[in-house]
């Protein structure tokens, strides 16, 4: 696999946070002074990962599933069906077709509800699968079920988002670096400064938390660009749009707003008075893409959702296979500008084709 190099045993440490909506004073001037009044961001969250495979965005296109050794049966288990998820699907189901695999799947009902989650798995196991791809809804309360499943002789790779399972072989981005993109891209967009809103997400995602941590992390570098209010929510667009609203009226002078993945507040959604900020979000989506177009969306965190499925699925063959594989497989990670979609591997590696023929009526 390309780019392998040793990886550190153990990752993250990482620890749930629960937090509402954070409005910070004024008065805050970098990621230093920043209040996060309960948001427990731990070490890790605020640390790069260690990659044990670290691919490029170059390398995606090429990036081809080993043909199985056998007729592999192989499951998917994800939180819910949000717009990544489905990318993530489609890009694992066209690898197991590479490969000559079955590919199963099911959903829970949300990140704030990971029992459904482990519910529909045990009932996907009694089918006996030969490895599990999961994107955890919990990254630590679901570590337990993942390292049970293990011991009982069914590997397990976290896909999209990383359990704290120190079992389980991991096919991610690394958010922290995806949070340290967005804010490169803001100073970037605001190179005379500005403050703003943070819409982070569900606190009990690592996603989120790293996301943040990456983007609180860099800002320290750019201590012009400064935070007023961080809104978490649920994946909810209603629920991220209240929560944006309330912190934009106690702040209504911003200049930019950043999101952590689009469907937490999307661009088109953001009332018109505030438009004029500069909107930066992960996902490039039938919904992020026209925005982008148009001047609405200002740059966009690349998920890779599709590669991610596919390299995920990828990775569990080879395992299967007897191959040796990384423990923590890295998914590169960037934020594109208008002016970057000329360059056709953004779509393949991020839209699924209905996605993409949504984006182009």
């Amino acid at each position: 696999m390309p780019g392998d190099r040793k990886c550190k045993e153990g990752f993250f440490a990482m620890t749930a946070a629960s937090v509402a909506v954070l409005t910070l004073g004024m008065q805050t001037a970098n990621a230093e002074s920043l209040d996060l009044q309960g948001f427990d961001l731990t070490t890790a969250d605020r640390t790069p990962a260690v990659c044990g495979s670290s691919l490029a965005v170059a390398d995606l296109a090429s990036y081809k599933a080993p043909k199985a050794k056998r007729p592999y049966t192989i499951e998917l288990s994800v939180p819910m069906w949000i717009p990544y998820l489905q990318d993530l699907q489609y890009g694992a189901a066209q690898a197991a077709k590479d490969a000559g695999v079955t590919m199963t799947s099911d959903a829970g009902k949300g990140f704030q509800d990971p029992a459904a989650q482990i519910t529909q798995l045990e009932n996907a196991l009694t089918h006996k699968p030969d490895a599990v791809l999961i994107n955890p809804s919990d990254s630590e309360g679901m570590a337990p079920s993942i390292d049970e499943i293990i011991g009982k002789g069914t590997p397990v790779f976290d896909v999209g988002t990383m359990s704290t399972s120190q079992k389980s072989t991991k096919v991610v981005q690394d958010d922290f670096r995806t949070g340290e993109a967005g804010a490169e891209a803001l100073a970037k967009l605001l190179p005379l400064g500005g403050q703003g809103i943070v819409v982070a997400g569900p606190p009990n995602a690592t996603w989120a938390r790293r996301r943040l941590g990456g983007f609180l992390e860099t800002i320290k570098k750019h201590p012009n660009i400064k935070p007023i209010a961080v809104v978490s929510s649920d994946n909810s667009a209603s629920d991220g749009l209240t929560k944006f609203s309330n912190a934009a009226q106690a702040h209504p002078k911003f200049d930019f707003i950043f999101v952590s993945e689009f469907f937490l507040l999307q661009p088109q959604s953001i009332p018109a008075e505030f438009r004029k900020a500069v909107y930066v979000a992960g996902g490039l989506t039938s919904v992020t893409l026209p925005a982008l177009k148009d001047g609405t969306a200002s740059a966009l965190m690349l998920d890779f959702g599709v590669s991610t499925g596919y390299i995920g699925m990828a990775v569990a063959i080879h395992k299967l296979n007897g191959d040796p594989v990384p423990a923590l497989n890295c998914i590169p990670t960037g934020a594109i500008f208008k002016s970057d979609l000329s360059n056709p591997i953004y779509f393949q590696t991020n839209m699924t084709p209905e996605d993409l023929a949504a984006a182009s009526k």
